[in-house]
């Protein structure tokens, strides 16, 4: 087993069942399941976890713990499944617990139609080529983007407008390396692969010069209401920069 979170990295059920042990007896960890999207090979979980903290935790991997103190968080976590164990679990954070909300595809009325595999690949394909009217038919007029919980937009044209903001200014490639759909929901896990056309001192995914590249991994939730995307949320599971600014 391979366990990549928070935490720390660990490698093998003993190593994963030992942090745990020490992380129970520091700490009461409490957690909540605000979504699921499931399928026979794999899992992913919209969790808020919550830390009430039982002695200080001076070492902790996300920063120092103190007694009597309670932290929460908001993560992605993706399991992999073979032979009904887990193979492999990756954790990406994407907020601190204050945002979490009922799912905006939550009782949809059945038989409503939803997006394929095939589909929502012609959906990143439209966006890796620029054509705005082909991706932007798959939002909702009012539907809702989350950035790695660092920007919110909130509606069609705002998000149209945000990506014409970021692809003057960047070359911008897309790849699906997995796709799960259940039920409302939709989860992906996607690389991207920024190239700056300029320098961007304040990039959203981190500083960069002309000519510099950033490759990100990115777990990303879609909630679906009528066929179409009504909320999107990702979280940074990993990311490199080839490109910063001085």
């Amino acid at each position: 087993m391979d366990f990549r979170g928070q935490g720390g990295q660990f490698r093998g059920r003993a190593a994963v069942l030992e942090f745990y042990r020490t992380v129970k007896r520091r700490v009461r960890e409490t957690l909540t399941i605000e979504a699921l999207v499931v399928n026979e090979r794999a899992i992913l979980a919209d969790m808020l976890t919550e830390l009430h903290v039982l002695e200080d935790w001076p070492d902790f991997a996300t920063g120092p713990l103190h007694r009597g103190e309670t932290r929460r968080s908001e993560n992605f976590i993706w399991y992999d499944i073979e032979q009904r164990h887990f193979t492999r679990v990756r954790s990406a954070h994407y907020g601190d617990g204050t945002g979490a909300v009922a799912p905006a595809g939550a009782q949809a009325p059945e038989g409503e139609p939803a997006i394929s595999e095939t589909q929502f690949r012609a959906y990143i394909d439209a966006f890796n080529r620029d054509d705005y009217a082909a991706f932007s038919r798959f939002y909702a007029e009012d539907v809702v983007l989350v950035l790695a919980g660092k920007r919110e937009l909130r509606g069609h044209r705002a998000i149209i407008d945000f990506y014409r903001a970021v692809k003057a200014r960047t070359r911008r490639t897309i790849h699906v390396d997995r796709f799960l759909a259940s039920g409302n929901f939709i989860a992906a896990e996607l690389h991207s692969e920024f190239l700056a056309l300029e320098d961007l001192p304040d990039f959203i995914a981190g500083p960069m010069r002309r000519g510099g590249r950033t490759f990100i991994n990115t777990f990303v939730l879609y909630e679906l209401r009528g066929g179409r995307f009504a909320r999107i949320r990702s979280a940074e599971f990993r990311k490199i920069n080839e490109g910063t600014a001085s």
